[in-house]
């Protein structure tokens, strides 16, 4: 999980679920505060004797060859709009008390059908991560892996009247309104390019997308003349969907290391319907009471769309390969990798890193069958909740060689409020006359152990910096406890969850749910030098045994330094942890399915 020290990396990462337009503040802070170092060449001077004759000075030494090979991590902002501009809401009537011959219900069910354009626009912002290899003088293969939040959103509404002729002529008035979000998006890619220059670069990329969509419905019904009293079908559907990306770009190098890049890419995530499980129903009651007339509603779009984007990357490696280059055309010559031997086993090494992780939360939590959707970013906990998020984070780590075992522990306890609540799945009859909000106090505690084996190493160069691959497998453990307060004013009640008042109202389920995850995972660590590392890791786990599913990325810089006698190592890296796990059903379900992502800074003793 969290920020490793010295050894194999510990990484970590979550599903969003919503990453709103305030997400972008929150990424963008949080990478940059760790800043870039950038290194300054030393400038030479030539001495002569005063009494030697005037000599021409020699040529200067020529420069270090450019590769695009290496690590390197950055920024990026740009604007996203729709491929598929509607939603499409349908309504079915389900039951009508006034018979065959009332068409009441069937004007209702009409009237809340229809077409709305819902343009899925807006900026996104975030960070990116990836490791270029460059085989060949022109020829640049890479995998890059990217997470952005932002404003995209798109929404709209349409009104009617429908009449319903017989037996008493009535009209049904409809007010509809829909909205989408995609509030977070990621990709997994691999990029092949060109170098139509030695530090130009034209590259094709595609492979994995993923991203959390929001898609939100309310209607309203009056049918006239008539003692109908009519409930509005509303509700909020969320989910993490996966599909593919693919696109074009260009990145110019303008320094061994910073590059700039102007990028296209087409996402899909697929098709979502909300059926009224999700929505709920609409339907009418008379005022003596019973069921008149009971309509189902659903809503559907497809989350799809083009992102062109420009960002700002830092390399690692400083972007200089063993050739020479003369004058301003450099010539190209890969640094070369050679395999080398695990580290020998000797001694244990161990080290212990507290350290602190700046969540943001985006998701969705279940409490006694009330599901709650929660969008809240690292600004949200500073500016908008009474108290900072409560934290304890460790993590332990024996070395010795190749092998490595591994101890790591965070707890939390996270605040919600007002806007960054939604009801998201509300209970089928629970019935709200004006409005409500809410507060949720929410207790994570994430427990991670397990061993890792190094597979695989090799040296570049003879500057002692190596390339390392790692295995690894362990046991997750959660611990989840929701604690919901609703408040309503006006009138509500819902005999599903025992809640019920006229005016002000208090409603108070909560939940505790704990489980295990088997994961296993993948890692490699990049030294640029000894002390001095980067380290990428990444591990899927559950696979219904536990949750239905999990996901783990973590990516961090440590640095070495001894401190009055003592052996320290600084670290800074981001992390995205994503679960979906459920259990139980109807107002018995608790469950939490969202993604936790921010960034990590550590400091480790080594003993």
């Amino acid at each position: 999980m969290p920020a490793p020290s010295n050894g194999l990396l510990s990484a970590g990462a979550e599903r969003t679920s919503r990453a709103p337009a305030k997400l972008r503040g929150s990424l963008l802070g949080a990478i940059a505060a760790g800043g870039f170092a950038f290194a300054a060449f030393a400038l030479t001077t030539e001495a002569s004797g005063a009494d030697l004759p005037s000599t021409k000075s020699p040529p200067p030494s020529p420069l270090p060859a450019f590769t695009w090979t290496g690590f390197y991590v950055g920024l990026n902002t740009g604007y996203s709009w729709t491929n598929s501009s509607n939603i499409g809401v349908a309504s079915a009537n389900i039951f009508d008390f006034g018979g065959p011959l009332s068409q009441r219900g069937a004007a209702s069910a009409i009237g809340a059908t229809g077409s709305v354009g819902a343009q899925l626009n807006g900026f996104f912002d975030g960070g990116q991560i990836g490791y270029n290899w460059q085989f060949s003088e022109k020829f640049v293969a890479g995998l890059e892996a990217d997470l952005q939040g932002g404003g995209v959103r798109g929404g709209g509404g349409f009104t009617g009247l429908t009449p319903a002729a017989t037996p008493i002529p009535s009209t049904v008035v409809t007010g509809a309104t829909v909205h989408r979000n995609l509030e977070y998006l990621g990709t997994v890619r691999g990029r092949i390019g060109y170098t139509i220059a030695p530090q130009m670069l034209l590259y094709a990329t595609g492979g994995l997308a993923y991203g959390g969509v929001n898609l939100s419905e309310h209607i309203s019904q009056s049918i006239t003349p008539s003692l109908l009293l009519g409930q509005d079908a509303k509700g909020s559907y969320f989910d993490n969907r996966v599909g593919w990306t693919a696109g074009a770009g260009f990145e110019w190098a303008f320094t061994n290391n910073l590059s700039v890049k102007l990028e296209y890419l087409y996402y899909d995530l697929g098709a979502v319907r909300v059926n009224n499980s999700n929505i709920g129903a609409l339907y009418y009651t008379t005022i003596l009471g019973g069921l008149a007339i009971d309509n189902a509603t659903a809503a559907s779009t497809q989350y799809n769309g083009h992102i062109v984007r420009a960002g700002l990357n830092y390399r690692f490696d400083a972007g200089q390969g063993e050739g020479s280059v003369s004058g301003a055309t450099p010539l190209f010559t890969a640094p070369k990798l050679q395999p080398a031997p695990h580290t020998a086993f000797g001694d244990w090494r161990f080290s212990f890193n507290p350290y602190n992780w700046g969540v943001n939360f985006n998701g969705a939590t279940t409490a006694a069958g009330l599901n709650l959707g929660v969008d809240a970013s690292l600004v949200d906990f500073l500016t908008k909740t009474s108290s900072f998020p409560l934290s304890f984070m460790g993590r332990f780590e024996a070395t010795n060689g190749p092998v490595q075992f591994y101890g790591d522990v965070a707890w939390m306890q996270l605040r919600f409020a007002g806007s960054q609540l939604a009801l998201r799945n509300p209970v089928g009859d629970l019935g709200l006359a004006i409005s409500a909000s809410g507060r949720l106090k929410e207790t994570l505690a994430i427990g991670e152990a397990g061993g890792a084996y190094e597979l695989a190493r090799w040296r570049i160069g003879d500057s002692g910096a190596f390339t390392a691959i790692d295995a690894f497998a362990g046991l997750r453990y959660w611990y989840v406890g929701l604690d919901v307060r609703l408040d309503a004013f006006g009138a509500a009640n819902s005999q599903l969850v025992d809640f019920q008042a006229l005016g002000a109202l208090a409603a108070s389920p909560s939940g505790k749910i704990q489980w295990i995850d088997p994961v296993v995972g993948l890692g490699v660590r990049q030294q640029f030098a000894p002390g001095e590392q980067f380290q990428l890791r990444g591990d899927i786990g559950g696979f219904g045994t536990g949750s239905k599913f999990s996901w783990q990325t973590y990516g961090v810089y440590s640095h070495d330094f001894t401190f009055m006698g003592l052996n320290l190592t600084s670290t800074l890296g981001y992390r995205a942890l994503s679960v979906n796990y459920s259990t139980g059903s109807g107002n018995r379900q608790n469950g939490i399915s969202a993604v936790i992502h921010g960034p990590v800074t550590g400091l480790a003793i080594r003993f």
